[in-house]
């Protein structure tokens, strides 16, 4: 990117927010969804109610509700929040609500919870974390399912993050460099943007921190507030995960009598 006087310096989710469904035209939301639905099939498990937790601007919360389920979207970013209420006045019916899901209040439960798109590794204080999954699990009806995503230690510490796309004509334009720190394994991440406002570009950095977190780790958190981690699977698959998997699916389960 070439030299922008125009520069300013943000933390995460916040100017991105109204680029951000630019940002990301390539992810391919519905196969992620159709992903959890496969996992849904493989249980047996039919959910009509579902909790989209770190739902960001709605992308998948939308795809969701187009396949028939009664969708509650809760992000911490509310930028995102805004950005996702303005489309589904045009495209379809899903509460939104800005929450922090170690607080989450909600007064009410669900037959299943996602929290997919590495949105948990983004919590880099365990006991934060902890405090989100116990909100999850007292958020879920008993049998409810909670599925969630996270990049794999062996992904944030390779690298992964370290991409940029100044080969293309599209905006937003970005480069995007990672350190990971051993001792504490948070993955810092600088992100800079330059997007196209009008006739005028525009550059601006922000700071993201992604936590690594075990997969034992984890199971012993969700058992913690209360659920069983029921499978595991190698992102996309239903194989194990291996140590060079860089992002493992977690399905847990809450129990009937609880």
């Amino acid at each position: 990117m070439g030299e922008n006087k125009n520069v300013t310096a943000t933390t995460q989710f916040t100017e991105i927010s109204r680029h951000y469904d630019e940002l990301m035209a390539g992810v391919p939301y519905r196969l992620w969804v159709e992903y959890v639905e496969d996992i849904l099939r493989r249980i047996n498990y039919h959910p009509s109610n579902v909790l989209d937790a770190a739902c960001g601007t709605g992308n998948a919360s939308e795809i969701l509700a187009e396949f028939g389920y009664k969708v509650t979207g809760v992000d911490i970013s509310p930028g995102m929040i805004e950005v996702a209420k303005v489309k589904t006045r045009m495209l379809g019916e899903v509460e939104y609500l800005v929450q922090d899901l170690a607080e989450m209040y909600l007064n009410r439960k669900f037959d299943l919870i996602v929290c997919v798109f590495d949105s948990l590794n983004y919590i880099t204080d365990p006991d934060r974390l902890q405090m989100a999954i116990e909100r999850v699990s007292e958020h879920l009806v008993p049998d409810g399912v909670f599925i969630f995503d996270v990049n794999t230690p062996y992904a944030l510490s390779h690298g992964f993050f370290n991409q940029s796309n100044l080969g293309s004509r599209k905006y937003p334009k970005y480069v995007w460099s990672c350190a990971y720190d051993r001792p504490t394994r948070i993955c810092t991440v600088t992100m800079v943007f330059e997007v196209l406002e009008g006739k005028e570009k525009r550059q601006f950095t922000e700071m993201h921190h992604q936590r690594a977190y075990e997969i034992d780790e984890l199971r012993e958190m969700v058992a913690k507030a209360g659920m069983q981690v029921i499978d595991t699977f190698h992102a996309y698959t239903f194989k194990k995960p291996n140590r060079r998997s860089d992002r493992v699916f977690f399905v847990a389960r809450k129990p009937s009598d609880m």
